[in-house]
């Protein structure tokens, strides 16, 4: 028997495998590029960002993703709002911080706002009881603005829910403050 319809196949050249392999992984790059650019997408990874650096008590972190123009819902700036947030948050001993039913929401221009419940998990002094038990039983979620600065940095402007009413800090009572 003659053999004479047998595949021959020639391998491609390596500068081609090498253009191949290389458009797939760029494609598969720029579309992953593509969905993290998103500014939804931003937002949500920038919202968890923040409440993780709470959680870790990161605060060098915390202060890098709140604005300088920072005013909160109780009528906090951002230096008030972070010295506030390290005096309750410091009084956990563990803490964990999970996100609940998140929605990001663009607004006009570059700026966003992610609507979310959250549960506190952990225990401590008196202030860190209080504060989870608080913040658990919230029957409206809260509300974070945050501004496109750069093209993949935002900055929280706002953290708002008007069903929590801050405990007064030791440092407060003394001071007749707030």
């Amino acid at each position: 028997m003659s053999s004479s319809s047998h595949s021959s196949s020639a391998p491609l050249p390596p500068w081609l495998r090498w253009g191949l392999v290389g458009s797939v992984v760029l494609g598969i790059a720029g579309g992953a590029f593509w969905h993290y650019a998103q500014p939804e997408r931003q937002i949500r990874a920038h919202t968890e960002r923040l409440l993780q650096a709470v959680e870790r008590r990161d605060w060098a972190q915390v202060e890098t993703l709140v604005a300088d123009t920072y005013r909160d819902g109780w009528g906090l700036d951002k230096e008030q709002a972070l010295a506030y947030s390290r005096e309750i948050f410091g009084q956990f001993l563990p803490l964990r911080i999970r996100p609940q039913e998140m929605q990001v929401q663009l607004g006009s221009g570059d700026q966003g706002q992610a609507t979310l419940w959250f549960i506190i998990e952990g225990s401590g002094g008196p202030l860190a009881n209080l504060t989870r038990d608080q913040v658990n039983a919230l029957e409206q979620p809260f509300r974070l603005t945050w501004q496109r600065r750069k093209r993949y940095r935002w900055e929280l402007t706002r953290l708002e829910n008007p069903a929590l009413e801050l405990p007064l800090l030791p440092s407060q009572e003394q001071a007749g403050q707030r």
